[in-house]
């Protein structure tokens, strides 16, 4: 069996000069080059030498380490530097990662900036360096989440405290990101090889609906839910679904027991609030399909989303980059799970969304239609001189718009962020 390193043990030229601890897969030190330099160590527990996955993980490790240095991501991520297998007391297998200062995880971050409005009296609220410095942090953390799909690796373990931030005033963005703790990442083209030997790695309050679902497992769209998470609290201030009891954690998820936040401030243009809010709630969606991709939401957030438009179609409106919806039934659904399923052209109005809950009080007694164009796809089509406007992922619709799965229905106004009774949309 192998046994735990101390200060001063020297391996393969390392020499271990911090002891951080043990974690539930890996031991973590801190460690000096054969040069001098530093590097953030790690001592595996698991997998062992004698399970069957052990080689498997050791190959996967190898080509997630050559996709984070090949690809964009190596300006996201922690890069590995070095792996090996050696004896120490018994086989055991270590890998060396570059080492990550001069910063803080975004956990610690978040723990400060409380510590400081508690006992300052301010509100996060009035405090607007520390919104401008959110908005620019929720940026760059989307920024990297785009470079790590982009190689096809889910990072699978998104929490704050796997987000580490480095000021850097030579770069636009005023700071650097490191995505930390990726050894359990996946490969999104590659079956992982503890798959059906044990769990995927995920963190208590941060685990998205496929991490907590049996028979599923974490992709790209897992890190979008998790990813939204940190937006939320980024930029609404708040964790929406926080439980000390993760069942309960787990019913809130599954429930998608939110709404649209409000911002805590007020988004730079051209990005706007009323958009950037409804996209946190997509980001939430049980369906892993209907939440938007990373480069949707990096759009949404920097206000780049427009589309061009057409002569029949308020592409303006329309962030979502699904194909229209052709199916013969057209679902809306409510945050609280209560749905509507449309077979026909159907007015919504607000006796037909009283069934939806007390938010149909702000639609109009004729809002909008809901109807197929030539081509069988379902378009919405805005209706003239009502109270609140028609909006789609948070904007007016002026024109008919073709539907595509993942969209959200709303009434409300646009320049003030109000969204009202958001309908999430999908063909059946």
């Amino acid at each position: 069996m192998a046994k735990k390193l101390k200060v001063g043990d020297i391996i393969r030229g390392y020499r271990i000069t911090k002891v951080f601890g043990p974690g539930m897969m890996a031991i973590s030190y801190q460690a000096e080059t054969p040069e001098g330099g530093k590097v953030f160590f790690k001592q595996y527990k698991s997998p062992a030498p004698s399970v069957v996955w052990y080689e498997p993980f050791i190959s996967y490790q190898r080509e997630l380490g050559s996709r984070v240095r090949n690809g964009k991501a190596v300006h996201f991520a922690v890069a590995l530097v070095d792996a090996f297998e050696e004896r120490w007391g018994g086989p055991c297998y270590f890998q060396a990662y570059e080492f990550v200062e001069n910063g803080d995880d975004l956990q610690k971050i978040f723990d400060e900036e409380r510590d400081y409005h508690r006992k300052s009296g301010v509100p996060p609220t009035a405090d607007s360096t520390v919104w401008s410095r959110h908005v620019t942090w929720a940026k760059v953390l989307i920024s990297g989440i785009v470079a790590l799909h982009q190689s096809k690796i889910a990072h699978a373990d998104l929490k704050p405290a796997n987000v580490y931030l480095i000021k850097d005033p030579t770069i636009a963005a005023g700071y650097q990101l490191k995505l930390i703790d990726m050894d359990f990442s996946v490969l999104t083209d590659r079956r992982a090889p503890w798959h059906g030997h044990q769990g995927y790695v995920g963190s208590d309050n941060y685990r998205s609906p496929e991490h907590i679902t049996r028979g599923r497992f974490p992709g790209l769209p897992s890190d979008i839910f998790t990813c939204g998470l940190i937006l939320f609290e980024l930029l609404a201030g708040r964790h929406p679904y926080w439980s000390d009891d993760q069942q309960e954690y787990s019913k809130r998820v599954h429930a998608y027991a939110t709404k649209p936040p409000a911002l805590a401030g007020l988004m730079p243009p051209p990005a706007h609030n009323a958009e950037v809010s409804l996209a946190l709630y997509r980001s939430l969606s049980p369906d892993p399909a209907a939440r938007p991709h990373a480069a949707e939401l990096r759009a949404i957030l920097s206000g780049r989303n427009a589309a061009a438009t057409s002569v029949t179609v308020d592409a303006r409106a329309h962030p979502a980059l699904g194909a229209p919806i052709v199916s013969p039934v057209l679902e809306l659904r409510e945050p609280g799970g209560r749905s509507l399923s449309i077979r026909v052209r159907t007015e919504l109005t607000k006796a037909l969304m009283q069934q939806l809950g007390p938010d149909a009080e702000f639609w109009d007694g004729k809002q909008c239609v809901l109807d197929r164009n030539p081509s069988n796809q379902w378009v919405l089509s805005p209706l003239d001189h009502t109270t609140n406007e028609t909006l789609l992922n948070g904007k007016a619709v002026t024109s008919p718009v073709v539907l595509r799965h993942g969209d959200a229905i709303a009434v409300g106004r646009q320049a003030k962020g109000i969204i009202k009774m958001p309908l999430t949309v999908r063909g059946l």
